[in-house]
This record gives structure tokens, sequence and C-alpha cells, in this order.
């Protein structure tokens, strides 16, 4: 089961830490049960309920240990929304990430549920480059800041490209086991152009793989707008002698 979250004020998460237990936020003890969201569902209760709201965090939360206390209800819309009936076990929480406002007032929710891929060398440069909470990081993301657009306006094709490398790679990385591999070739298909401030996520897939290849697929997308697809091969490396890990 994926993780769910919890979005809440800094102050109110340090005085659950300080007191050893999360029992919820006001609106959460006058319904009688610790309000959650799912990754899809996330970005609308943002904009819903915490709207211009700063200091905030966003827990992210192990469902597993919660048990027969966490049903799944229908609120917004019908949909089924995780609910908590009980206090949140702290050793639950996997993490608790800052929910920054962006200029146009909106919530930066990529980085706040996403965890920060390694940023070494070349990518040091272009990133940053978040891996989303899903088991297999097949989904890979970046904020389009000004340094990645080119003189139009929008994200730099060379940009796109160093992406769909890097996603794909990190994608085909976590299927072979985390072997060393190299990139034999890489080919991208542009659709649309992505605006500074955009969210844009590359989506991957194993399409074959074999004793040392891996044959990878990506489409590259803000929100459902397609931006480009790509398609590589990995070539799966022998670990240097004595290398047992």
């Amino acid at each position: 089961m994926s993780l769910i979250y919890k979005i809440c004020p800094a102050a109110l998460w340090q005085r659950a830490r300080d007191e050893g237990a999360f029992g919820g936020a006001p609106v959460d003890l006058a319904d009688g049960y610790i309000h959650f969201s799912t990754e899809a569902q996330v970005a609308e209760t943002a904009a819903r309920h915490f709207g211009g709201q700063t200091d905030l965090l966003v827990l992210a939360v192990d469902p597993h240990p919660l048990g027969d206390a966490l049903r799944w209800e229908p609120s917004r819309g019908g949909a089924l929304f995780p609910h908590l009936y009980g206090p949140l076990p702290l050793a639950a929480v996997r993490s608790a990430a800052s929910l920054p406002v962006r200029e146009d007032g909106a919530h930066d929710l990529g980085p706040a549920l996403w965890t920060r891929s390694r940023d070494e060398g070349f990518m040091g440069l272009v990133g940053p480059i978040w891996t989303s909470p899903d088991p297999l990081a097949t989904r890979h993301g970046f904020r389009a800041e000004r340094r990645h657009l080119n003189r139009g306006g929008t994200v730099h094709g060379g940009m796109l490209v160093a992406f769909a490398d890097q996603a794909l790679g990190l994608a085909s990385w976590a299927a072979n086991g985390d072997r060393p591999q190299v990139t034999i070739q890489l080919d991208t298909h542009f659709i649309s152009g992505v605006a500074e401030g955009e969210w844009l996520e590359a989506r991957c897939r194993v399409v074959r793989q074999t004793a040392s290849l891996l044959f990878m697929t990506a489409e590259l997308g803000v929100g459902e707008r397609p931006v480009a697809t790509a398609t590589g091969i990995w070539m799966m490396r022998a670990r240097p002698r004595g290398d047992r890990a």
C-alpha cells in the first residue's frame, strides 16, 4: 500500500513530537478521526483547505502499522479517503517535509511529497531531480526554474533530454538491483513546451530485460499534458572484483 499524507502546521507537529503522539488538528478532533489524503488527492486538499497558509508540513505516513484503525471512506466527490480513528503513532511517519509556497501563492507539493535524488556531477548543475515515494522508483520530476529556460522562455530541449536520461537511468538502476550501468542509446521526441514554475514528471517503465540490457521507455508530462517521450537502452556492467554489495 502506498504512503498517505497529512498536511499540518509545523507547530502542531512539534507539539506531537514533544508529547509522543499526534492526536490531530482541530478539524480532526471535531470529526472524530484524522484526515489523510493519497498522493493523488493531497494537491486538491492543500488548495481547498490550506490556501495561502505558511509554516506547513506534509507528513508522509506508512499505512501498514495503522491496522484496522485506518478506514477508507467516501468524502470529497465521493472518492475514498483514508481516515484514522485514533492517534497517529509517530513511528508510522516516514518523513515530515516543509510545504513551501510558490510566488503564485500555490503550495509546491512536488518536493514536499518526493525525495531529492543524489545530485552529483552534471545533474547537480541542472537539477534538482526528485523521486516519487513509490517503491519501484519509476516516477521522477523537477520544477522548471529560470535557469532551465531557453531564449523563447520554455525549458531547453537539452534539459529535457538530461532529465529523461536521469529519470530512466534511476528507474533502470532500481530495476536491475543497483548494478553499475551505462546508457548506450537514448531517443527523445518533443511534443510540447514547459513553462517556468511547472512541475514536469517522467513516468518510466521497463519494456524488456536481458542478462545485460534493459530496454526502457518514459512519458514526460505536466499533469495530463504530454511534453515528450523517451526510449533508451541501458547496459549493465559487471561489478568490480571483490564488490559483493
